[in-house]
Formats: C-alpha cells, sequence, structure tokens
C-alpha cells in the first residue's frame, strides 16, 4: 500500500515541476496508441487494418451505441406518455433525421384529412451534439397552432412539449432568446410561442421582445443573454441575412447553448435549408400534399427504433462476416438478376441503400474524414476500400466464390472520393493498369472552355489513387461540375461468362466546382476527367493540379505528338476532342482509329468527325445549330410555313471500350467494341438512334428500320465531296421491285402485298429511299435525302402544336392537319399520320403511292390528303445496285410499277 501511494505521490511531483529537458513523462500524460479501427477512422487508411471484418464489427457497435444514446433522450421527453394527438396543420414539414445525428422523436401516424393516405413519417427530430449541446427540430410550431385551433392538441401533445423543452434547457429553463418569428394573421408565431411558454414553463419565465433579437442582433442577445434556451424558425426579416444567424447558431453551439427550431409554413426557405444543413436533418416536403398529423400516438413506439436501411445494410454486412450468401448468380442475366437468385434482398438492397446515402455526401463534397461524426459512413467507406486491394480480375459469376464475387461488386457501389485519401484498386481489370510509369508527369493545367451541354473533356487525366484539385476561376453563371470517366456501367458484364473484368461503376458522382471554389478528389480508379454544365456558351477557366496529361487531339498542332503518345503506351485512355464531338476510347482503339488510311493526319479525322458525324447527321434531323449547315429547302422551307425550327446546341460522345448492348448500344455516349470511324457505319447507326422517330414507322415495322437514314447521307454526302466511297449497307431494291411488280397483276395490289408482312428493317429502309428518290425526280427536292428533313421539321412541329388547344386551332392547317381536332391528332395512328405529314412536305397526294406498298389508312386521313388538293405522287420506282444508292445511282433510273417493266440494271 505505501509502494503505491509512494508512486502516486512521486508522479504528483514530475506532473507539478514539469520535469526538465530529457525527462521522461509520466504514463499518465501518454496518450494510448488508438486501436487500428480508431486508426483508419482518424486518418482514412483502411489499410491500417489487417482483418476488413473489424470495420463490420466496429459498424455493429455504432449502431448499437446510436441506439442507446436515441433511446436515452426518447426517454427523457416522452417519461411514458401516450395518447398523443397534434394536428400539424397543412402549413408545416416533414422532415428526417441523418443517421448517427440524430433521431426521431415525433412521427405522424394519421392522415388528419379524407383522401390523404395515412403514413409514418418525421415530423421532429432531436439529438445532441459531440460538445454536448441539445436540439431539437419540429415541421410545425405546436405553439401556434395550440392558440390558433385549440382542439389541434390535447393534454398529452402539451405535456410531451414541456418535456422537450425541459431535457432541451437541461431541467431549469429561465431565460430564452426567442428569434426569426414571423407574426402575421396565419403565422401570429412571435406571441404563440411567448403565450405558450408563459402559460406551459413559468409566467416568470425572462424572453426578449419581438424581433429585437433577429438577423444581425441575434448573436449580441445570445452573448448577453446567456439563454439556456434559443428558439427561431426560418423567417427572415428584411434586410437579414442568412450568415447572421448562422454566426449566431455557430456561437450556440459553442457555448452549449440548446435549440429549438420550429418550421414556418410548410416550404424550405434558404435560412431553413441552411439551418437544417448545419443540425444535419433533411426536409423531405411539404405537408400540405400529406396532411398528415398524430392521433392517439405513443412515443414508446420510437424506442430500439434502427432505420430499415440501417437495418438491410447490417445485415449485408453480417453475410459478408460470415461469408454466407444465399444467392444464386448463375440465374443472373448480363444487367439482371430474376427474384429466385436473391440479389435484391441479399445484396442489391443493403448496397444501393448505402450508395445513395454516400452519393448525397459525395456530391455535397463533404470530406468524411476530416469532419466529426459521420462514423457509420467512414465505416461503409472504409470497408470498400479494403475489399478494393484483394480483387482480381476476371471474374465469373458461376467460377468465383460467391462472397469474393461480392466483395468487389460491394467496392463498386460503395465509392467515396470527396476525400483525400481514397487507396487505387491495384487490379482494375481491362479498364486501365494501376501502377504508371516515372515517365508520366504530375501537372498543374488551367483549362479556358467554353460550356456546352451536357459535356465536355477536360483534356487532363485523374491518376488513381492520387489526390487533385480543380480551382474554377470565372465568376460566371453556369453550374459547373466535375466527374472522373464518361463510362456507362452497363458497359461491365458483370453476369456475363467470364464477364467481370473490370469495376462495374467506373465514372464517379459529379462534384459541383463554383466561382472562387477549390474542390478536392481522390479516385481509387482514375480516368480522363470530364466537366458537365447546364448552360451553353459561358467561358469557364479551371485549372487543375497534380493531374497528368493522357494522350489529347485539340487541334491541328496536336498532330504528331498525339501519335507519339499513343505510341509509348502510358496510358490505357485517350480522347478526341470536336467542337460537336468527343471521343472517349481505349488507347489501341485510338490507334486503329487515327491508322485508318482514309485520314492522312488526326486533324483530318477529327475534320471528318465534324462534317459526317456532327453536321450531317443533324442536317438530315432538320436541326439547325453551330456547326450545322442551313439548307435552303430544308430550313427556308420551314420558314415558310412559319414552324419552329429546332436548335441544338450540345456535344455528343462516344466511349471506344465496351458496349452496353450488343456490339454497340446507343446514348450520349453511346459505347462500343469498335474503333472509332467518322464514317463508320456502326457509329453513325447509334448516333442515328438518337434522332431516329418512332412516328416515322409504318404499322408493324421494326425499329432498326428508321435508323439507318443518317449513315447512308453520310456517306453520300462523302462521295460527293470527294469522290471516295465508303459503303452503305447492301440493300436488295431489285428484290423488293419484282415484288410490286408481281403485286400489279394480282386482283388486289394493297391486299396482296400487305399480306407480305414485309416490316423488317431494310424494307422500310428501302422504302423510305424510295420516296427520297421520287420527291428528287418530281423536282420537289433538289437532294432527296432531304425528304427525311422536312419530315423531323413537321413531326415537331405537330408535337408543338398539339400541346395546347390554342396553338392547335390557330395553326394546324399550316401542316395540312385543317380536319382534325387537336382530341383527334392526338390520338393518330402512324400510318394516318404519315400519309397527311408525306403528302404535304412532298406536295403530292401519297395516297395511291403509299397504297402500292400495302399500307392502309382511314377515311378520314385520306379525305384529309384530297382536301390539300395536290397532285399525285407517280408510281415510280427507282433502280440501284445494292450500295449505288450512296453513290451516283440515287434517282438516276425510273422505272414504272406496271406489273409488266422489266429490272433494267445487269445484276
Amino acid at each position: 500500500m505505501k509502494k503505491t501511494i509512494l508512486s502516486l505521490g512521486i508522479a504528483a511531483l514530475a506532473t507539478g515541476c514539469g520535469g526538465g529537458e530529457g525527462e521522461s513523462q509520466p504514463n499518465a500524460q501518454v496518450k494510448p496508441t488508438p486501436a487500428p479501427v480508431q486508426q483508419a477512422l482518424e486518418t482514412g487508411n483502411a489499410l491500417l487494418v489487417s482483418d476488413p471484418s473489424e470495420f463490420i464489427r466496429k459498424s455493429r457497435q455504432v449502431v448499437e451505441a446510436h441506439k442507446m444514446q436515441s433511446n436515452t433522450i426518447k426517454s427523457a421527453i416522452a417519461k411514458n406518455l401516450s395518447g398523443l394527438y397534434w394536428d400539424p396543420t397543412h402549413d408545416a414539414a416533414i422532415l428526417a433525421p441523418q443517421y448517427g445525428f440524430n433521431d426521431t422523436i415525433l412521427m405522424t401516424n394519421k392522415a388528419m384529412a379524407s383522401g390523404y393516405k395515412d403514413q409514418a413519417l418525421s415530423i421532429g427530430v432531436a439529438g445532441e451534439k459531440s460538445n454536448g449541446q441539445r436540439y431539437a427540430l419540429l415541421g410545425s410550431n405546436p405553439f401556434r397552432t395550440a392558440q390558433r385551433f385549440p382542439d389541434s392538441s390535447n393534454a398529452a401533445m402539451t405535456k410531451w412539449l414541456s418535456n422537450l423543452v425541459t431535457w432541451l434547457s437541461g431541467g431549469v429553463t429561465s431565460n430564452v432568446v426567442i428569434a426569426q418569428m414571423d407574426q402575421s394573421y396565419y403565422f401570429p408565431d412571435e406571441q404563440a410561442t411567448r403565450n405558450w411558454l408563459k402559460d406551459n414553463v413559468s409566467q416568470e419565465l425572462a424572453f426578449n421582445e419581438a424581433n429585437l433579437c433577429d438577423g444581425s442582433k441575434l448573436l449580441s442577445c445570445l452573448q448577453t443573454n446567456t439563454p439556456n434556451l434559443l428558439i427561431l424558425s426560418q423567417h427572415l426579416q428584411s434586410g437579414d441575412t442568412n450568415q447572421q444567424v448562422l454566426d449566431a447558431l455557430a456561437y450556440a453551439e459553442q457555448a452549449q447553448i440548446p435549440v429549438l427550431y420550429l418550421h414556418w409554413d410548410g416550404g424550405l426557405t434558404e435560412l431553413g435549408r441552411d439551418i437544417l444543413e448545419k443540425f444535419h436533418v433533411d426536409y423531405v416536403g411539404d405537408n400540405y400534399w400529406r396532411k398528415l398529423g398524430l392521433v392517439d400516438w405513443a412515443p414508446s413506439s420510437l424506442m430500439n427504433f434502427v432505420p430499415d436501411s440501417v437495418a438491410t445494410q447490417q445485415a449485408l454486412l453480417s453475410r459478408f462476416e460470415s461469408q454466407n450468401f444465399n444467392v444464386d448468380l448463375s440465374q443472373c442475366e448480363d444487367k439482371s438478376c430474376p427474384d429466385t437468385a436473391n440479389m435484391e434482398s441479399q445484396f442489391y438492397a443493403g448496397a444501393n441503400s448505402i450508395r445513395h446515402r454516400l452519393k448525397k455526401l459525395d456530391e455535397q463534397k463533404v470530406d468524411l474524414f476530416n469532419q466529426d461524426g459521420y462514423q457509420y459512413e467512414k465505416l461503409m467507406v472504409l470497408l470498400a476500400d479494403h475489399y478494393r486491394q484483394t480483387v482480381v480480375f476476371p471474374m465469373d459469376k458461376q467460377s468465383t466464390q460467391t462472397t469474393e464475387f461480392l466483395k468487389s461488386y460491394f467496392a463498386d457501389y460503395v465509392q467515396y472520393n470527396s476525400r483525400s485519401v481514397n487507396p487505387k484498386q491495384p487490379n482494375m481489370g481491362n479498364f486501365s493498369r494501376s501502377e504508371f510509369s516515372p515517365e508520366v508527369k504530375r501537372i498543374s493545367a488551367t483549362i479556358n472552355m467554353e460550356s456546352k451541354r451536357n459535356f465536355r473533356s477536360a483534356g487532363v487525366y485523374a491518376l488513381p489513387g492520387e489526390t487533385f484539385t480543380v480551382t474554377r476561376n470565372d465568376s460566371n453563371e453556369v453550374t459547373t461540375k466535375i466527374v472522373i470517366n464518361s463510362l456507362r456501367s452497363g458497359a461491365t458484364h458483370e453476369f456475363s461468362k467470364d464477364g467481370y473484368t473490370r469495376p462495374k461503376m467506373l465514372t464517379s458522382f459529379a462534384y459541383e466546382v463554383k466561382p472562387g471554389e477549390t474542390i478536392t478528389l481522390t479516385s481509387p480508379y482514375g480516368g480522363p476527367i470530364q466537366v458537365h454544365f447546364n448552360n451553353n456558351d459561358v467561358p469557364v477557366a479551371l485549372t487543375f493540379s497534380h493531374v497528368a496529361q493522357h494522350p489529347v487531339w485539340r487541334s491541328e498542332k496536336d498532330n504528331d505528338a498525339f501519335i507519339q503518345e499513343l505510341e509509348a503506351n502510358l496510358f490505357d485512355w485517350a480522347e478526341l476532342i470536336t467542337p460537336g464531338f468527343e471521343v472517349h476510347s481505349k488507347r489501341d482503339k485510338m490507334l486503329e482509329s487515327v491508322n485508318d488510311e482514309m485520314w492522312s493526319t488526326p486533324a483530318e479525322m477529327a475534320l471528318a468527325t465534324e462534317e459526317y458525324v456532327h453536321n450531317y447527321p443533324h442536317v438530315l434531323a432538320g436541326f439547325q445549330g453551330p456547326g450545322i449547315d442551313e439548307v435552303p429547302e430544308i430550313i427556308q422551307y420551314a420558314k415558310n410555313q412559319g414552324w419552329e425550327i429546332a436548335n441544338i446546341d450540345m456535344v455528343k460522345h462516344m466511349n471506344a471500350d465496351q458496349a452496353t448492348c450488343g456490339y454497340g448500344c446507343s446514348g450520349n455516349p453511346y459505347d462500343a467494341y469498335w474503333s472509332f470511324s467518322p464514317l463508320g457505319h456502326g457509329d453513325l447507326h447509334e448516333l442515328g438512334h438518337g434522332l431516329e422517330k418512332g412516328r416515322f414507322r409504318f404499322a408493324g415495322w421494326e425499329g432498326h428500320s428508321t435508323t439507318n437514314y443518317y449513315s447512308y447521307y453520310s456517306k453520300s454526302r462523302f462521295f460527293q465531296n470527294t469522290g471516295k466511297v465508303s459503303t452503305c449497307q447492301s440493300l436488295d431494291f431489285k428484290g423488293q421491285f419484282e415484288l410490286l411488280q408481281v403485286s400489279r397483276t394480282q386482283a388486289d395490289p394493297n391486299a396482296y402485298m400487305a399480306a407480305q408482312n414485309q416490316t423488317s428493317w431494310s424494307w422500310g429502309a428501302r422504302v423510305y429511299i424510295q420516296m427520297m428518290m421520287a420527291a428528287q425526280h418530281e423536282g420537289v427536292l433538289k437532294n432527296g435525302w432531304h425528304l427525311l428533313a422536312r419530315l423531323h421539321l413537321i413531326e415537331r412541329e405537330f408535337n408543338r402544336l398539339k400541346s395546347d388547344d390554342a396553338l392547335w386551332d390557330e395553326r394546324r392547317l399550316s401542316i395540312g392537319f385543317a380536319n382534325y381536332s387537336r382530341e383527334e391528332a392526338n390520338s393518330i395512328s402512324n400510318n394516318d399520320w404519315l400519309l397527311i405529314a408525306l403528302s404535304y412536305i412532298s406536295q403530292r397526294d401519297m395516297t395511291s403511292y403509299l397504297d402500292m406498298w400495302g399500307f392502309s389508312f382511314t377515311e378520314k386521313a385520306k379525305q384529309q390528303v384530297v382536301a390539300l388538293n395536290l397532285p399525285p405522287m407517280p408510281l415510280t420506282y427507282f433502280a440501284s445496285s445494292n450500295t449505288g444508292y450512296c453513290l451516283n445511282e440515287f434517282a438516276q433510273t425510273p422505272i414504272t410499277i406496271d406489273g409488266q417493266t422489266v429490272w433494267p440494271l445487269n445484276q
């Protein structure tokens, strides 16, 4: 015993003297080394932990601790109350707690008006910050509702509110600051709040007079009055600013002054948004649309509450820990799994809910590991980081052990880039290398861009696991977001045989960078950086730091360097950037593109891209805009009709990599397994999917029957411009002609043709090409291909007019639909619409001509065409070799469809 006393005395003496230089400090002042999991939480480095299951076990502890803390708060407020009744009125808001920070203390259970459904949604949230500051937020002001509508609450609700005030203030409520309250007919909050406090807390309670602690005065009120409760709402007086209120709230937190927030009205003001964000509470929506309240509600129903999403996530993590998944991946097909595979219940529900939560925080640029709290989210991120380190591609849904497959899949879903520590994934399969040569320099680059929807390449590369920053130097009004990569998740075919060859979610979330702001990002995958915009033609200046320069072609001066950098093989990705079209390509595929003998330099290929991928397809689709020729028989024709002409001003993209569907898959970007070519049928075909219209298909026609004209047109223009051949698809015109001739020998040619049931894409292509040739031969158009451009124009005008009664009545004559009501226009069949529209734009009665093909129409549509009083389109066919229609055989050899004339070409 004496020894113990002696040692304590020595320790006290050493502490009192402070010790001398070189003397060891007493054990009491040496901080113990944190456990590896705690170190990982503090540093953001998952690799400090050897066993990833430690993150799972820690997350379980966090869930239990949060539940117990929430129970303590709920018990202190509820105190065994039951039977609560409160109608918060429709001037209220539905709120939601943010897990780990706070919890629901008041939950609706009943719709207070007929015609609305009962819902259990949060209308009250409370929590306690790490420094001990208590706070609560209610979706309405119960003091106001009690004054305006005495029957809107009962004694149990009043007692619950008294308990809430007592808990907030720590037992004694003697001095309250009331701020940001409205005082109006519908919202007499200044008066009602004070009246309730006097009646239910204490007549001796001290509080400020109305408006004396609002805005700029609030901080001094808190500093001077030292209240034991601050009550405020989202109402802002004229002349005051959000920041003034936020500065006061920051002081309240520092001084541990409890806060009670009472939501004003049902919407969300900017001040309300900022206050809710500060207290980690989400605004769900206006109660006006729900009319929810509490009827005979028991606070005890919230005890031991764990959100369904968290319970689902914890179940998923337990399956990882025990390596026990009841899923059958062999049932999954490419992009989907049937219910019997159990992937939804066993994996997707948990993984998607984690991803959804992290996406919100990541896009808000919350640096988790530089923030207090977020313990639960941090653990999810760290677990995924750890799993990412052991991934080995390729994997197969059947031969790869299920848990290993799903660990990799989990790491794909659970990503977070708004941080400075994010270890690279060592094995990224066929997406990219993870180790970059010492020759790859880390650079800073200022990129001056003109904004274009939806995005443009920044022309620089984020290296995996390496932090980079982006600073916005301009002050212009355009929303600007940074995204790493342009790849669609569907391009990873994890459920195909040996198809899990790379991470699934390679394209990052979108991170807004505001004028003057610098953002910091680290990606485990890296990749070409893209910049997304919400408006066009706005100058934007961005400085990227600690990025790399992959092969990028922007202008003719890049020709030689581009080829050299591709051949140097320092990166797996390269980009070709033109004003209207960008190619994001695997390096090997880009080498194939630039080595095409059709182009002598990358610049020549880029010019061809602008002309044949951007210009001509959009000419044929009836658009105007930057880089698109204004053809008089298209644009001037539309102007003469008084039609609106759609403007297209956006950049389109191709990912030369892997296709999301088939061998090539449409979209913007479209993606494909092939290397890009400005005249490649596949490229122009996928682009055509974004331009074609379903209304252009006659009844029964398959989808691709309207897809390929944009490809054919570009190739035909290439031949006209250069005399060189880029071969079009082979179409059997002779066979089609001979079938038409046979039909003319039948008693009912139309019925005969209809019975042939010709609905294939190639049949449809030939029908339209024949109509285009006929329009040119008749002298209606100088270039018959432009018939399709006119059809696009009238289709857009038709859609515009039929959207409004007055517009339709005033302008329907201008599109040839004078005999149709708007209701009839909205229900017209494709066949009837095409008969009228084609007749109108070709200035020919197309009834007999289309009847020749076996199409049928209603009498109303035929009478509408009769009313147009047009000369008939002759029953003429135009001979062409299988590919000559794209060369010099277009509308050159007319043949009468008479049942007798023979095919004139030697084929």
